[in-house]
């Protein structure tokens, strides 16, 4: 019978925790592992795993429990959850992103897939423009049908020094065949303050005009 020294396996399980651990700290970093509460009696957990694929990439489950207040479980929704981001142009005066995410639950068989294109260009040295493309597709597994498809886009004028910027939005939604659109100009007064004044359906008659204050603040 062959024996194995101390000085052997020693050196051996040395060698092994080598190669283990950057193996674990990897796993560790691409694990998803979100946990909040939701209410008094109630949490919500988004686990998954990062993708080890070119840009971003990620899957996983929202699971959610929420409890009467002597402990009997009411609900436990579950959905499953994908996201692929890509960006590209980092460096130059034109930057282009796009993704994808999709989201299912399985008890209902209803889904949801947004596709989205945005892309920041520096016009001058101080004004910037961004525009946006998306399209979301709302779809049931069960009746084998999508139930409705909203088309949007939408473009952003902003100057750099001024903190001003005008915003033109347009939606289409096949469900109720309605196209709607905004026009409004945001002006930043502080890091966390913005004044937005909008004017809803611009080209109609019951044209609608706001004007709202937002603070911005965590805790």
């Amino acid at each position: 019978m062959t024996m194995i020294s101390r000085t052997a396996l020693a050196g051996a399980c040395h060698a092994f925790a080598v190669l283990c651990l950057p193996l674990a700290a990897q796993a560790e970093d691409r694990l998803i592992w979100q946990p909040t509460k939701s209410g008094e009696n109630g949490m919500h957990l988004r686990m998954g795993i990062k993708l080890p694929v070119e840009g971003e990439a990620s899957a996983g489950a929202d699971v959610s429990v929420a409890a009467t207040r002597s402990g009997r479980v009411e609900d436990t929704p579950v959905d499953i959850w994908v996201r692929v981001a890509a960006r590209r142009g980092t460096s130059t005066a034109v930057v282009t992103s796009r993704t994808v995410d999709g989201v299912f639950d399985p008890r209902t068989g209803s889904g949801n897939l947004a596709v989205g294109v945005d892309r920041k260009r520096i016009l001058t040295e101080g004004l910037d423009l961004q525009r946006s493309r998306n399209i979301d597709v709302s779809c049931n597994a069960h009746l084998q049908r999508c139930e409705n498809v909203v088309l949007s886009q939408s473009a952003r004028l902003s100057a750099v020094a001024t903190g001003t910027a005008l915003v033109a939005e347009g939606n289409y939604s096949s469900a109720s065949l309605d196209f709607s659109n905004v026009v409004r100009v945001e002006q930043k007064v502080t890091r966390k303050m913005n004044v937005t004044a909008a004017l809803a359906a611009p080209f109609k008659r019951d044209r609608q005009a706001s004007l709202s204050l937002s603070y911005a603040f965590n805790w």
